[in-house]
């Protein structure tokens, strides 16, 4: 059951939430604890039993508020690029340097979908924040006039890139994730037969004309 808080609440719950982004990268979903949590947000043992009904719930809240983050971020930058008419190569250089989140964030967000995996009632809320990165990935194509490619695979590759970033970060180069956008839009484009704007996303606009 969600309760209304004060401003003073509404801090220590989101100390909460922060601390749960912390704890989950750093040890798993599985070293989410009431006294995990409580000791990184520095609060009485008792707090997440005031503000949430389990240490699931406040999990999950954890998930869909730094997502939420990310999406609004997102989605002022691809407003941002729209308003400045920017061309298919800024938009996606844009977005690849956008989409690498702080290391922790990341493996936080890695953490919940395997822990999904392994849990069916964290599904749910795995599935919301999937919904919710498909739907940035349809905008930022279309700041480039693009028929938007497929959002599942755009984002899909995305995970992807974060995963062995973390994993190998020594063998990921820096500019993978914008060549992976670049191939997966120019491929996308050629097999809907809008091959004047995959040749632009290539950067090869002299062939328009041949």
């Amino acid at each position: 059951m969600k309760r209304r808080h004060g401003d003073s609440a509404r801090q220590r719950r989101d100390a909460l939430v922060r601390a749960t982004i912390e704890v989950a990268a750093e040890k798993g979903m599985s070293g989410v604890t009431h006294r995990a949590v409580t000791e990184r947000a520095g609060l009485p043992l008792t707090t997440v039993g005031y503000f949430f009904d389990s240490i699931s719930d406040l999990a999950a809240e954890a998930l869909r508020t730094g997502v939420a983050e990310d999406v609004a971020r997102l989605r002022t930058l691809a407003d941002e690029l729209a308003a400045a008419g920017s061309g298919a190569e800024a938009t996606a250089e844009a977005f690849a340097s956008a989409l690498t989140s702080p290391p922790g964030d990341s493996l936080a967000f890695v953490e919940a979908l395997v822990h999904a995996a392994r849990d069916e009632e964290f599904r749910p809320v795995v599935g919301e924040v999937l919904t919710a990165g498909r739907a940035v990935a349809e905008q930022a194509a279309e700041v480039v006039g693009a028929t938007p490619a497929d959002p599942a695979s755009l984002l899909a590759l995305v995970h992807g890139y974060l995963l062995h970033a973390l994993a190998a970060p020594d063998l990921v180069e820096p500019d993978a994730l914008l060549r992976g956008l670049r191939a997966l839009a120019i491929g996308t484009l050629v097999d809907r037969g809008e091959i004047s704007l995959a040749l632009r996303v290539a950067g090869r606009e002299a062939e328009i004309s041949r």
